[in-house]
């Protein structure tokens, strides 16, 4: 069977476009944040990005969703969820620095998951782009001040951790052949019910008759291009590129997040954090360039044939229940 290869580049490009849409979101969501608590912020924000997916491609769900799709959906969602939350919880206990940080080491996890359940190895040379990585957010995100773990740099970890596992769940259950709508919409509509009970437990509802228009208005961006948007464009990559090679590009975050906090929030970049910068675009430059493959065997022909075999299972259950 012929193997075509996947155009990295323009797949990357659909990641790099959703981190755009999410660095432009943090310092929206730390305005929001002003008038509704983080958990509630998260629900109504996730219920209206569902109400718009559904309202907008019912007829394409109705053709589309079938049974297949609910264990790949499952498993994306629950580490989606468990990285919002966390992170939430990080923000709450401890500096948006260290937090930034540390919620950036999600490249570290990304590599020995992907070897424990996708059993595939990546170039060795790979590893100079991650340090570089480290080193860039080091200084991007915490290099003024000293490290306490605590209580919230737990979270912060763990915000990392489940980041990873999404990655590399998505690179192992989102095949070719798998719908990335149908996922999105799953997705949205279970990260909303994960982060309601959340909300309930930990924080007061808030009065929506107080909320100002402007953050309703932020509250739709964050539905429409940080959820609906950034999900379908994670959801059609991640079946295309390795999950390490993802966890690379969404370090341009905090990038973005630099850039728009200096046009809303004014503030400004010093100059470890630029040199931080830098560090993190080679980085990823870099990836880009080196060769993944490894022995005889490469990442991109392993994940190949993890997606052919998963394509044929995919094919066998839409046919039978048809």
């Amino acid at each position: 069977m012929r193997i075509v290869k996947n155009n990295t580049f323009f797949y990357g490009s659909l990641l790099l476009l959703q981190c755009f849409f999410w660095g432009i979101g943090n310092p929206i969501i730390k305005i929001t944040l002003e008038d509704i608590s983080p958990f509630y912020a998260l629900t109504i924000r996730f219920a209206a990005a569902s109400a718009i997916l559904i309202v907008l491609f019912r007829k394409h769900l109705t053709e589309n969703m079938s049974r297949a799709y609910i264990v790949p959906g499952l498993i994306v969602s629950s580490f989606t969820a468990m990285t919002f939350v966390a992170s939430n919880l990080a923000l709450m206990y401890t500096q948006s620095t260290i937090a930034g940080f540390l919620m950036g080491l999600s490249i570290i996890f990304t590599q020995p998951i992907a070897r424990l359940f996708l059993r595939i190895r990546m170039n060795s040379l790979q590893y100079l782009p991650m340090a570089l990585v480290v080193i860039g957010m080091y200084y991007l995100c915490g290099a003024s001040g000293g490290f306490a773990f605590g209580l919230g740099e737990f979270y912060a970890v763990f915000s990392s951790f489940s980041a990873a596992c999404m990655l590399v769940a998505s690179s192992k259950y989102l095949v070719e052949d798998t719908d990335p709508l149908v996922i999105s919409v799953i997705q949205t509509v279970m990260v909303g019910l994960y982060c309601l009970p959340a909300a309930l437990i930990l924080e007061k509802p808030p009065v929506l008759s107080s909320i100002p228009w402007s953050v309703w208005l932020a509250i739709l961006y964050l539905a429409v291009a940080c959820s609906c948007i950034a999900y379908i464009l994670q959801n059609t990559a991640l079946a295309k590129v390795p999950s390490t090679y993802a966890a690379l590009i969404f370090c341009s975050e905090p990038l973005f997040t630099a850039a728009a906090s200096y046009f809303l929030l004014g503030e400004m970049l010093t100059d470890a954090g630029f040199f931080g910068a830098l560090l993190i675009m080679l980085s990823i430059v870099l990836a880009s360039l080196i060769p993944q493959e490894t022995g005889y065997r490469s990442v991109s022909w392993r994940l190949a044939r993890i997606g052919t075999k998963k394509t044929v299972r995919f094919i066998q259950k839409n046919t039978k229940r048809r």
